[in-house]
């Protein structure tokens, strides 16, 4: 995955540098020596984003940061300068400057930019092919995982998948249980066929029988036809029963009955139907210890724990967010907010850290939430619910007067940032992109 970076920068030794900082890091590199031949440049073949001097012959670096955004609105844009004031520093941000850096550049700090860059123009090219395939309802790719728990399940799904053996997965709500459900039957050789779920647990009992087996024309009041039940419709094809544990003693007795013998018989019906489905099941709770309180058959249980999966809670496998996080900007951000692209990395560190106690299906509530209040391009943590972030002190309509000197916003933003990360240094030299050498020393000069 190449991208391509413009810098426009007038000094030869120093443009030369970056070049080489920015090819180390995995950009292929244009330069350009003064504003008019990057303004050009910009025009003629837009970057994926512009590395810009402020002071430039000819244009400067805020003309080409407003003809990037004519090119393309979410390009990144860094701006480096040794001769910044308050004003300017105001207007690069308002024009949607990506990072400001001050010269003299540090090597290191640069780096870290260049990759945070990198990384985030990598997010954006992943969430947009994720939402070209959603758009054309091209078939969801298979699941994979990065989390040892997770790959787990995942190899025992794959080995059960081509086997017509119960399956029953057991977790946490929320957890994506449906999702592995899906993952076997596509896995299975009954991927063509029809691939049905029901919640056992979101329905009243009698109304649970009917879904399941369906009824015969006047089988009970209001049966004015015949209807076929989800096990029957699911012939040739898979069915998942999600929380089984919730289902009726009656009920349970009655699917005992057809997996036992792979027939069934609608309500009110005479004749046996032979049906051909693969079950998958789901409980949210120990269905031995369901059935050691009776409230699960136990004949029942021995019938469907013939091949038990435990699907991990996503606190268990935390290195699947950040693509689940994405996948869930790409399904929704088209309908709720199109200008949203990426996830900011301090958003995407909040999502990191929380303990998600509703799983996948919180992660994806969170994710809808903050694409209706993001106003840019990106989910930052202000989109975020305020249990995922700390408290913060409020920067107020104005965070720092018009006449500061650039040492006073350097200063100010330094100790603001400091806050935000409870007085721990290194991450708030972490998050400033600078060494924590460099923020200790400048701290000490202020009298920190």
């Amino acid at each position: 995955m190449t991208f391509t970076l413009l810098i426009a920068e007038d000094d030869p030794d120093q443009a030369k540098l970056l070049a080489r900082l920015a090819a180390d890091a995995g950009f292929d590199v244009t330069t350009r020596a003064d504003g008019d031949a990057a303004l050009a440049e910009l025009r003629a073949s837009p970057p994926d984003a512009l590395f810009t001097d402020l002071r430039l012959p000819g244009a400067d670096g805020l003309a080409l940061i407003a003809a990037a955004r004519e090119a393309d609105p979410a390009m990144p844009v860094i701006l480096a300068t040794g001769y910044a004031t308050a004003h300017n520093t105001v207007e690069a941000f308002h024009l949607g400057v990506t990072d400001v850096l001050f010269k003299p550049l540090e090597l290191e700090t640069v780096r870290l930019t260049l990759k945070r860059l990198l990384d985030s123009l990598a997010q954006r090219r992943r969430i947009d092919l994720l939402s070209a395939q959603l758009a054309a309802q091209a078939a969801p790719p298979l699941m994979d995982s990065r989390a040892p728990a997770m790959k787990q399940c995942l190899t025992l799904a794959a080995q059960v998948a081509s086997r017509d053996l119960p399956v029953l997965l057991e977790g946490e709500t929320g957890a994506g249980k449906g999702v592995v459900a899906a993952h076997i039957h596509g896995l299975s050789a009954r991927r063509d066929g029809p691939f049905l779920t029901l919640n056992c647990g979101a329905l009243p009992p009698t109304l649970l029988e009917s879904e399941l087996f369906g009824f015969e024309k006047g089988a009970f009041s209001g049966a004015t036809a015949r209807k076929p039940g989800l096990l029957e419709l699911a012939h040739g094809g898979t069915l998942f029963l999600d929380e089984i544990n919730s289902a009726s003693l009656d009920a349970q007795t009655r699917l005992l009955q057809f997996i036992q013998d792979k027939r069934l018989m609608r309500l009110g019906g005479v004749k046996a139907i032979d049906v051909d489905v693969r079950l998958v099941l789901a409980s949210n709770r120990p269905l031995k210890e369901e059935v050691g309180v009776g409230r699960f058959r136990q004949d029942l249980y021995f019938r469907v724990n013939v091949f038990p999966i435990p699907v991990p809670a996503l606190r268990e496998r935390r290195e699947d967010i950040p693509a689940l996080a994405e996948y869930f900007l790409a399904r929704h951000g088209r309908a709720l907010n199109p200008d949203v692209r990426v996830i900011a990395p301090e958003a995407q560190e909040r999502l990191a850290k929380y303990d998600w106690p509703g799983n996948v299906r919180e992660l994806e509530g969170v994710i809808q939430r903050a694409l209706v209040l993001a106003s840019g391009d990106a989910i930052t943590p202000a989109d975020l619910p305020a249990e995922l972030c700390p408290a913060q002190a409020p920067l107020g309509g104005t965070p720092w007067p018009m006449d500061a000197t650039l040492a006073e916003l350097e200063d100010f933003w330094m100790r603001h940032v400091l806050e935000q990360c409870g007085g721990n240094r290194t991450q708030a030299a972490r998050r400033l992109g600078i060494d924590p050498s460099t923020l200790w020393r400048k701290l000490k000069q202020e009298g920190e």
